[in-house]
């Protein structure tokens, strides 16, 4: 568990698999943002049947995190916050190879982010969870870390970009999103002005 003085970072529990179901079938607009060429043109079948597969991975994220020893490394983890106990979200990490592309393999760590609960945004938590998490990966010996975002998500980039993040790929009009295409951008964290950032 990693906290501070508003968030509490902590293991995916079986009690969440309700609220990460409303937020995948009621909750979406978070879609619209979080990778959203995944869900465009499905059909309610296919939604479905997507639906039935992630109840069944969030079954094994609970079994595997309860089996986990507290010093166990963490990949992910449930962003919470702290003065009304309100699960908002999660951090995680993947790895993306040499060409900035999703690998499972070994590769670069690159973390992501997503507060679904629209009531918890604007209030500084996606960067305190963030903080939280790139620090927990530094300090468990990560050398590099990247993010990923597409050019149409303004407010994904300019967090990176305020953390110290710095643009080092850019995949033009890979991306097609709601009729019109943009591009896939990589960033790679630059620790010096991450440390500035975290000075302020």
């Amino acid at each position: 568990m990693l906290e501070n003085d508003h968030l509490i970072l902590r293991d995916f529990l079986r009690s969440d698999m309700e609220k990460r179901v409303d937020w995948e079938q009621n909750e979406t607009e978070w879609q619209l943002w979080d990778a959203p060429w995944e869900y465009e043109g499905l059909t309610a079948e296919e939604r479905r049947v997507e639906l039935e597969e992630y109840i069944r991975t969030m079954q094994g994220w609970a079994e595997r995190c309860q089996s986990l020893s507290p010093d166990a490394m963490r990949y992910s983890f449930q962003i919470v916050t702290k003065e009304e106990n309100r699960y908002i979200g999660w951090v995680n990490a993947y790895d993306i190879d040499d060409a900035y592309c999703y690998t499972e393999g070994e590769g670069h760590c690159t973390v992501g982010i997503d507060i679904p609960d629209r009531e918890a945004r604007g209030k500084g938590f996606g960067r305190q969870a963030l903080t939280l998490f790139i620090d927990y990966l530094l300090m468990r010996g990560v050398k590099e870390i990247y993010t990923q975002t597409w050019s149409g998500n303004q407010r994904m980039i300019h967090i990176a970009e305020k953390m110290g993040f710095e643009e080092c790929d850019r995949k033009k009009g890979i991306r097609m999103v709601r009729g019109e295409r943009y591009d896939g951008l990589t960033f790679r964290l630059n620790k010096k002005r991450y440390e500035e950032y975290k000075g302020r």
